[in-house]
């Protein structure tokens, strides 16, 4: 029985998904879809909006790290892998692929056809600490994105962006240094989750690393 106005999965709810592993305070549209559940990991602290579309894919994997957010109608194929790691986000419309076809004309380039006609290029994509994904951002097979990196919206994302970098355009290019202000931030939000100045009964339990992988 679906709680009336509940418009993300219970709990019990998202037990029954089939994922690899998922924290507390988990929020998940019940308009997204999932695919190959058994491959995507997700931590505490993360929402999934409406109408996003996740495959960790059959040889794939999506990790989903702590305090993620993935806005509506985002699009993440994993076929060589991707993950976020904690406070990176993606905005709405942001798409990203761990693989993609040839598209030199050598090839066939699409599902409905046999493997052997087609080639591909399948390399994981990072998102690191903080990394932000604006509105509508593409991000192509290999890329990293760097701890508190940012692509401006409507960005094709084609090669690595360094750590505290705003990229933006087609393909993305430099624009700016962005502030590393943040990190001060987050320090003082573990701790606040620790101590119960942001209450959350298992974040004060695990105290102060509250997850933190670094």
């Amino acid at each position: 029985m679906i709680p009336a106005g509940s418009s993300f999965y219970s709990e019990e709810e998202l037990a029954g998904l089939g994922l690899k592993s998922f924290g507390h305070a988990v929020k998940i549209s019940r308009k997204a879809s999932l695919y190959n559940t058994g491959r995507i990991e997700i931590g505490s602290h993360v929402r999934i909006d409406d109408f996003c579309v996740l495959s960790g894919c059959s040889d794939g994997y999506l990790k989903i790290g702590w305090f993620v957010h993935i806005a509506a109608h985002c699009f993440i194929e994993a076929s060589a892998g991707v993950e976020f790691m904690d406070f990176s986000a993606i905005a709405a419309g942001g798409v990203i692929y761990g693989g993609t076809d040839d598209y030199s004309g050598e090839h066939l380039t699409n599902p409905n056809v046999p493997w052997d006609m087609r080639e591909f290029a399948w390399k994981p994509v990072l998102l690191k600490k903080h990394a932000l994904a604006g509105a509508s951002v593409t991000i192509l097979p290999g890329v990293t994105m760097g701890e508190c990196s940012c692509a401006g919206a409507g960005s094709l994302v084609v090669r690595d962006i360094p750590d505290g970098e705003m990229h933006v355009g087609i393909p993305a290019k430099y624009l700016k240094k962005r502030s590393f202000r943040m990190l001060e931030l987050e320090r003082r939000y573990r701790e606040g989750l620790a101590d119960g100045t942001y209450p959350c009964g298992f974040c004060r339990d695990l105290g102060a690393g509250a997850g933190d992988r670094t």
